[in-house]
């Protein structure tokens, strides 16, 4: 059997080389703007913060976007299905590679961000300075470090469930649709990733809705309210994720790489 490294070397190689052919275009991108301002208005008023926070942000939604339509792909590949390793082991190893990817394009933009605001970032240096020293305690800053981490292990748990859902509406459509005849199948695709969307949306907005009306009830605490939620949603991902490969083994049929 493939052992879980190796899957995630497999499957992460064509992910990275995709990630840094977009990083590319993103650095090429920077320093054309770079070499505009430079022309425009000089090395003294170059500010180079807003660029690599734009260009970042457009980037890294394209690259998101390529790498969920990779990792669907992936997931249905004879090249990658007939290896011998279990469903379960290459739906995680897929799913982690994709993580690891974004934490790498992540650590890169943190940074090309602390680059910009090196070259003369004078106003973000400036606003950081004055909150600072105005506003931030000792204590403050614990919080601070607290809640930036709590943010970023929320966001890394909602880029988890995008996935597992994504991932989840794909399946579904291609299970049910087995049992349609072939010249319906597409509208019969459309419509129910259409559906199975709408179900997800209103699911966890009655779940949302639920959650608000226990917690004003029982009158808890913000931090609670954080935590429960972080609960909540990292049982979607697993039972998400259940599913997917429960469909993965059943009824997912695989097709050749491209």
């Amino acid at each position: 059997m493939t052992s879980f490294r190796r899957l995630f070397y497999v499957t992460w190689q064509p992910k990275f080389r995709n990630a840094n052919h977009l990083l590319f275009f993103n650095l090429l991108a920077l320093v054309l703007t770079m070499l505009y301002q430079l022309w425009e208005v000089g090395f003294a008023e170059l500010e180079m913060v807003g660029p690599v926070i734009l260009w970042g942000v457009a980037f890294g939604l394209l690259t998101f976007g390529c790498l969920t339509w990779r990792s669907e792909r992936l997931l249905v590949a004879d090249s990658y299905r007939l290896l011998p390793a279990g469903d379960a082991k290459l739906y995680l190893s897929n799913l982690a590679s994709s993580f690891a990817i974004m934490v790498y394009w992540g650590l890169i933009q943190a940074i090309l961000l602390v680059l910009g605001s090196a070259m003369n970032g004078r106003i973000v240096r400036q606003w950081f300075r004055q909150v600072m020293h105005v506003t931030l305690t000792a204590q403050d800053w614990d919080q601070l470090q607290v809640y930036g981490a709590s943010i970023v292990a929320y966001g890394a748990l909602i880029l988890l469930w995008i996935w597992a859902f994504l991932t989840l509406i794909h399946f579904a459509t291609n299970a049910i649709s087995a049992f349609i005849p072939g010249r319906s199948q597409k509208v019969v695709k459309a419509i129910l990733a259409v559906a199975l969307t709408w179900i997800v949306v209103v699911f966890l907005s009655w779940v949302s809705t639920i959650e608000l009306k226990f917690f004003q009830m029982i009158n808890s605490t913000e931090t609670f309210n954080f935590v429960f939620d972080f609960i909540y949603l990292g049982l979607a991902v697993v039972v998400a994720s259940w599913l997917n490969v429960y469909l993965m083994h059943r009824w997912v049929e695989t097709r050749p790489a491209s």
